[in-house]
């Protein structure tokens, strides 16, 4: 049914329920004469007579009374539609299934969720920490928080944030070990390094802009990035943090920056999701609200 279609059909249900063309003109603030022929419009469309018209009354026959039940129902779920569909736009509901990388998720994600949360009460979460691929198209998640670009076709990626890296090491450890001042130095130092598949352990430095790769065997491996941390601050050697596992630590004196020379690529966090379901207002109030995240600039030197 066409719009002109539904327009004429839900005149002459007004003329069904309020018995007569002058009554529904009288509803819908126009000419008896415009009633009439509308249902006249739908009528010839149909094929088929929905009203018996006298001098005297109108009324409708056996077609018309089956029409307008099956009509009243369509109208209704019709209305019904257009209501969530306005509710969804004023405000992001249902279901919001989310991964994202465990330490990236706990230092920055988590709070965007909770502020999320007390915003929308209508809105339900379900959050995997997880530092495992999610693939949106053959997974159940709606979103995912990555740490780098993936350009898969049919995923929609923005960017929400940008994370400095340090080279890091605590006080005691470089009072006894000295700073880096270049990169062939780094392998002269106990390395402590992030559990990654790569076949190797390496880090990606720039040094008097120039970009290089430092291949490295490290002292300890660890799978989780605020226990790297914390070997890092207990003096067991140099690590590359991210800033929000670093920042504070680097504010107390508890970390210094062990490279002031070096610098590390910048790491880019984006929002994945399914391209069809961009428009949906519970994935763009996400996205708003990961934004917020900014980027986390290394200390100044």
């Amino acid at each position: 049914m066409n719009t002109m279609g539904l327009f004429e059909a839900e005149t002459f249900l007004m003329v069904a329920e309020c018995g007569g063309f002058g009554a529904a003109a009288r509803e819908l603030g126009v000419t008896q004469s415009t009633i009439s022929r509308r249902v006249s419009i739908l009528e010839g469309r149909l094929g088929v007579r929905l009203i018996e018209r006298t001098t005297r009354h109108v009324a409708l026959t056996d077609a018309g009374l089956s029409y307008a039940d099956e009509l009243r129902d369509i109208l209704l779920r019709l209305r019904q539609a257009d209501e969530r569909a306005q509710r969804r736009t004023a405000e992001p509901e249902g279901l919001l299934r989310i991964t994202m990388p465990t330490a990236f998720g706990r230092a920055c994600v988590v709070p965007c969720l909770a502020r999320l949360a007390t915003r929308y009460s209508r809105l339900r979460f379900e959050v995997d920490l997880s530092d495992r691929y999610a693939d949106l198209l053959e997974g159940n998640h709606d979103v995912a928080v990555r740490l780098a670009t993936t350009a898969q076709s049919g995923i929609s990626e923005q960017r929400i944030a940008s994370v400095a890296l340090c080279l890091c090491a605590s006080p005691a450890y470089l009072a006894l070990r000295g700073p880096v001042s270049e990169p062939a130095q780094i392998v002269d130092h106990d390395c402590l390094a992030l559990r990654t598949y790569a076949p190797r352990t390496s880090w990606h430095v720039i040094w008097q802009d120039r970009a290089a790769e430092v291949n490295f065997v490290p002292k300890m491996v660890v799978s989780d990035l605020f226990a790297l941390a914390d070997l890092c601050r207990a003096g067991l050697g140099v690590a590359v943090l991210p800033m929000y596992a670093a920042a504070s630590a680097l504010e107390d004196g508890s970390l210094i920056d062990a490279a002031p020379a070096l610098r590390f690529p910048d790491l880019d966090v984006f929002a994945a999701y399914a391209r069809d379901r961009e428009k949906l207002p519970k994935i763009a109030a996400l996205i708003e609200e990961l934004k917020q995240i900014g980027d986390l600039a290394a200390p100044s030197r």
